[in-house]
């Protein structure tokens, strides 16, 4: 599964009417459609998250979310985003291992990643968190300190591991079968995704996908690309 990255109502709705299953959505893509470059702090907390609704309620689709850090150094308060998100219709988010100045140390960031679960598992609906290890597009090109973070990361119950950055099969080969596949989780609820839909009334309905998380998909999809 592709998922394609709307960056407001408008897209969201075209990208659903061309057949996508899902979506996600990009904070390069608000950032530069509100005039602004890329970057950390370019976008707030609160502007991330009315994007995330905005687009949440242009479709049916599911959306996954990036919400950077989660805007706090501190692993309570930055899973907090992972509440606010879903109350706004989103059904799966990442938080990454990057303050925006540097790489978090590394039971620091496990700490994070324990939070944000924690926080995923005690919402009212499923929620698939994705942890996200930054190091490859940090300039911090260690692969080897790369997969024990995402190793730590399952363990600590991330729903979905990604390490942006892997881009060729060398760096594939060397992590293994055993470290890039293992993406879901076996428990069934934490493998699901919600699928929100409208009913006749137009309320918003949460219903199990039982075929794994979308995120997970697209790792798997990133991981066989040459």
């Amino acid at each position: 599964m592709i998922l394609p990255n709307p960056w407001d109502a408008g897209t969201a709705k075209l990208l659903a009417s061309l057949g996508f299953e899902a979506l996600a959505t990009t904070s390069l893509g608000m950032s530069n459609a509100l005039g602004r470059i890329d970057g950390e702090g370019s976008v707030s907390r609160a502007e991330l998250l009315e994007n995330c609704r905005v687009i949440a309620q242009a479709t049916d689709l599911p959306v996954n979310a990036d919400l950077e850090n989660g805007y706090s150094d501190d692993p309570e308060e930055a899973a907090t985003i992972l509440r606010d998100a879903a109350e706004v219709g989103i059904v799966g988010g990442s938080i990454e291992d990057w303050s925006g100045e540097r790489i978090y140390e590394f039971n620091h960031a496990v700490e994070r990643v324990a939070a944000g679960a924690e926080m995923a598992r005690s919402l009212p609906v499923p929620f698939t968190f994705v942890a996200r290890a930054e190091n490859l597009i940090r300039g911090r090109v260690d692969l080897d300190d790369t997969i024990k973070r995402l190793q730590a990361f399952e363990k600590a119950g991330a729903d979905v591991l990604y390490a942006p950055g892997l881009r060729d099969l060398g760096h594939h080969a060397h992590g293994g079968a055993g470290h890039w596949q293992a993406f879901e989780r076996g428990d069934e609820r934490r493998r699901s995704l919600v699928h929100r839909r409208r009913d006749g009334s137009g309320r918003r309905q949460a219903v199990e996908r039982r075929r794994g998380a979308i995120a997970a998909r697209a790792c798997r999809l990133h991981e066989r690309r040459p």
